[in-house]
């Protein structure tokens, strides 16, 4: 081998070498990099601004990776946008979801109360209303009727309350004293209390309902539609029931 070889062998030697010692120095960097940031974790950042009582979809949040240490305590790292929260306050784009910025929607919206009443658990819920699901509530009550000949009766009358209330809670079954007027003793009712989200004017409707009819039942509506307002039509008493039977029973 001749010197100009022996060179070119000692240089090529020197650059294997200077790679090496590159290589070791970068990876020590990254490893350094890396004990410092610590270990990857998932996040969700908002990508618009989301108001008050606003939903927080898909399309508002994407996911992103970031070190667990940058992170703030209170940061989600699992979210459901199906679950169909809202925003608790106002939050711009770039903001990191952390826990206390979504909740359920309210379930109060403006100028409702809430308002229990004592339901009968057989005739009134039967197990098939929960919350969430809308009402309608109806009350049988005795009313006192004069007849063409100016004489007084007590009669039956059933009417709808009100419609398309809000069914906030249910609670557990009790056991209440009950007059029993064909008795005239005290009978042992099974009920249920049963919260409602209402307006001013349809509590006074309920409240007068559950302390002066005879009866307060629960009809569900079906899910995703409405019943119409309470109107004269849903009045029913005992003389029109009486009166259609015998026209019915006359006929040919």
């Amino acid at each position: 081998m001749n010197p100009r070889q022996r060179r070119g062998v000692l240089l090529m030697a020197v650059a294997v070498l200077g790679a090496v010692a590159v290589f070791v120095m970068i990876a020590g960097y990254v490893t350094d990099i890396g004990r410092q940031v610590g270990p990857m974790t998932t996040s969700y950042r908002f990508t618009s601004d989301v108001a008050k009582n606003e939903p927080i979809t898909e399309d508002a949040v994407e996911e992103v990776e970031l070190p667990s240490k940058w992170l703030p305590e209170a940061a989600i790292q699992s979210f459901d946008t199906s679950r169909g929260l809202v925003a608790t306050t106002d939050i711009p784009e770039g903001a990191m979801l952390q826990e206390g910025m979504a909740a359920s929607p309210p379930e109060l919206q403006p100028g409702q109360s809430e308002i229990a009443i004592l339901i009968d658990a057989e005739t009134g819920v039967a197990g098939k209303i929960q919350k969430g699901d809308l009402v309608d509530i109806y009350g049988t009550f005795k009313v006192r009727s004069t007849n063409s000949d100016g004489a007084t009766q007590d009669v039956d009358q059933a009417r709808v309350i009100v419609s398309n209330a809000q069914v906030l809670a249910i609670g557990a079954l009790q056991r209440v004293d009950a007059p029993d007027q064909e008795a005239g003793d005290f009978q042992q009712n099974e009920v249920v209390p049963v919260t409602f989200a209402l307006d001013r004017d349809d509590s006074l409707k309920v409240t007068y309902a559950e302390s002066f009819a005879t009866k307060v039942r629960l009809a569900l509506v079906a899910p995703g539609t409405r019943s119409k307002q309470p109107g004269a039509a849903d009045v029913l008493d005992g003389q029109k029931m009486l009166g259609t039977t015998k026209a019915a029973g006359n006929g040919p």
